[in-house]
């Protein structure tokens, strides 16, 4: 196939509701990702400065945009290492952590939690993971607590009582060590997938086993934002409330498993089974705008926030047309998403290209979905989503004073600067938070009231 030719199958549906698609994100991204502030300036004797120019700089996003962070140190060249470093830190503000078992305690009694372990490749210890984000202002996110696939060898995995002792050891020393510093949770992982899986525990088939690791979640977290993943937005569209993963959630909360955030992934993983054109019709459900909404919609039902976990979008063909339709399918999905009411992060998976999973008859590398070359150099996806969040979705403005010293404006929600006759200081504008703030200006030292 063409790239057009891929263009025109990936984007037909896409195309054909561009008006509605349009007027939806245009709607929604203004009343749900937005806030209005007003601001009042008064000088050191309390009077309004009427007319002074006020330069307004938003500095961070509430929306957190991110991707896995399975290689940080992970690549033979150290000029590589350094520019994933500093990559991931220009174009993202959350990270997701690995915590598979078998990468945290791949032999009994042996964990790699710390910064100096061993390295064992896509598995980087976690506490190097977290410090990094700590210096660089990026929120790490739990991946995963119960993932009953990626799991040791050593563990007894056909005696149930043994592996629920095993299971609650671990949830205990991740708390012991992680509790209060992670952005969220993920407690269960890809329960619905279980049929599929070749390793895994007793505990994968036992009827209470995702019910008793939530209970033990919230033992062990009693005060962390917990989530659950699994699946994609278009099966739970074509199946609606009858789709396994809508009565699954609707049966964990009904006996008392207290979810925070429901997370569902994206994964196009065109190409990782056959050829790009054959395994095309396979991911053509990612490309129907009805089934994501849908999806969406029902998933909402539950009044939770929601979360795109994983991301993964293929580059189709070859050359750099190929990579402009990968940047376009990205500013079309992310659009989409963040537009969607309830919508709080998105999480893309394999950074950088020939980096990702793979096993016999399922190579994800064979997909380049990832948003930089195998250097990390930026493909055209990573430039779009850095400009979706740096420049459309993002509030920059010079403002005037009017007679009583105020400036109103409306902003995304996150962080901002303001800078007035050579004074820096700062506010933000956050969703359920005050609207109304006064400024003292006063000799570089400034003071502030907000209030709602």
């Amino acid at each position: 196939m063409t790239i057009a030719e891929f263009r025109a199958a990936c984007m037909e549906k896409f195309d054909a509701a561009s008006h509605e698609l349009n007027a939806r994100a245009k709607t929604n991204i203004e009343k749900y990702r937005k806030g209005e502030r007003t601001l009042r300036l008064i000088d050191k004797d309390g009077k309004p400065l009427s007319g002074a120019r006020v330069k307004v700089t938003q500095k961070t996003h509430d929306f957190k945009y991110g991707a896995n962070i399975f290689l940080l140190d992970e690549f033979e060249s150290a000029d590589t290492n350094r520019r994933y470093r500093e990559q991931f830190a220009q174009y993202f503000n959350l990270a997701t952590v690995p915590f598979y078992w078998e990468g945290t305690e791949p032999d009994e009694g042996v964990l790699r939690y710390d910064k100096n372990s061993n390295k064992i490749y896509r598995r980087p210890a976690p506490d190097l993971c977290v410090e990094y984000c700590e210096q660089n202002g990026i929120l790490p996110k739990l991946h995963c607590l119960f993932y009953d696939k990626f799991i040791p060898n050593w563990l007894p995995k056909t005696d149930s009582a043994a592996m629920w002792r095993l299971y609650e050891k671990r949830f205990a020393e991740i708390a012991e060590r992680y509790a209060g510093k992670m952005y969220e949770f993920e407690v269960s992982n890809e329960m619905i997938s279980t049929y599929k899986w070749k390793k895994c525990s007793i505990l994968s088939y036992e009827r209470d086993a995702t019910l008793r690791m939530w209970q033990m979640a919230r033992k062990y977290f009693p005060n962390e934002t917990l989530v659950i993943n699994d699946t994609y937005p278009p099966d739970v569209g074509r199946e609606g409330y009858y789709s396994p993963y809508y009565l699954m959630i609707e049966n964990l909360l009904r006996r008392g498993a207290t979810i925070d955030k429901v997370g569902v992934q994206n994964h196009i993983f065109c190409g990782c089974r056959a050829s790009q054109e054959e395994d095309l019709p396979r991911y053509m459900k990612f490309f129907d705008p009805e089934l994501n909404l849908r999806g969406l919609e029902v998933l909402s039902s539950f009044g939770k926030p929601l979360e795109i976990t994983e991301v993964t979008i293929p580059t189709l063909g070859e050359g750099e047309d190929a990579e402009l339709l990968q940047a376009e399918i990205l500013r079309t999905l992310y659009t989409m998403w963040f537009a969607t009411p309830l919508m709080e992060t998105v999480a893309y998976w394999n950074l950088a290209d020939f980096t990702a999973y793979a096993e016999p008859g399922h190579d994800e590398n064979k997909c380049r979905a990832g948003l930089f070359h195998h250097d990390m150099t930026p493909k055209a996806a990573a430039k779009e989503l850095k400009r979706l969040f740096e420049e459309e979705w993002h509030t920059d403005e010079t403002l005037v004073a009017d007679e009583n010293g105020c400036v109103c404006f409306r902003g995304f929600f996150g962080e901002y600067d303001m800078e007035i006759d050579g004074e820096r200081l700062s506010f933000g504008i956050h969703k359920g938070q005050t609207c109304f703030g006064t400024y003292k200006i006063n000799n570089n030292q400034n003071e502030r009231e907000d209030r709602t």
